[in-house]
């Protein structure tokens, strides 16, 4: 089991930097576009993203699962009921996720450019084509309404056709702290 903490933390720590990352990206496209104060909010949302991942209770339900990742690499693969029981508990400590909402018209634009920047992140982590990857994923499991849908993956697609340096902005950075 220590293995498997040690091995959630490092991932999650890497996923939070992804997450800033692509958040930077995302804020530079909207302070372009005359939105500051969304840009601003959207960095602080980023640098805090995930947090709860270091709570005992989410660490211990991560732990537990043998291949949660297949999930995020395959959106077609479907969760157990001990997974979604374990996952649901991180879902519910962050309003990025759909499956915190009972009613998803009340996602605001910050969790749903949150949202944006935490799939894009994962896709260039687990190297899948994120646009694919959401499109079956809204027919699978999200379902949002369609304003909501077509909003979130406007921001993925600019993430997707501006994002094509984070990969190695992450490696060199992650690089630099081991010498």
């Amino acid at each position: 089991m220590d293995n498997k903490i040690l091995s959630f933390i490092e991932d999650t720590i890497l996923h939070k930097q992804y997450v800033l990352e692509s958040g930077k990206l995302l804020s530079e496209y909207l302070i372009k576009n005359g939105e500051f104060d969304l840009a601003l909010e959207l960095l602080k949302r980023c640098a805090v993203h995930d947090n709860s991942k270091f709570e005992y209770e989410e660490i211990m339900a991560f732990a537990s699962l043998d291949n949660s990742k297949n999930t995020m690499k395959d959106p077609n693969a479907s969760m157990d009921d001990f997974m979604k029981k374990a996952i649901s508990i991180h879902w519910k400590n962050n309003r990025h996720h759909p499956e915190y909402y009972d009613n998803l018209n009340d996602m605001t634009l910050l969790d749903i450019l949150e949202m944006a920047c935490d799939c894009y992140s994962r896709s260039l982590q687990f190297g899948t084509d994120l646009l694919s990857f959401i499109e079956i994923r809204q027919k699978e499991r999200f379902n949002m309404p369609e304003d909501i849908y077509e909003l979130y993956k406007f921001y993925c697609t600019i993430l997707v056709n501006e994002g094509k340096n984070i990969v190695d902005n992450i490696k060199i950075k992650v690089k630099n702290k081991d010498k």
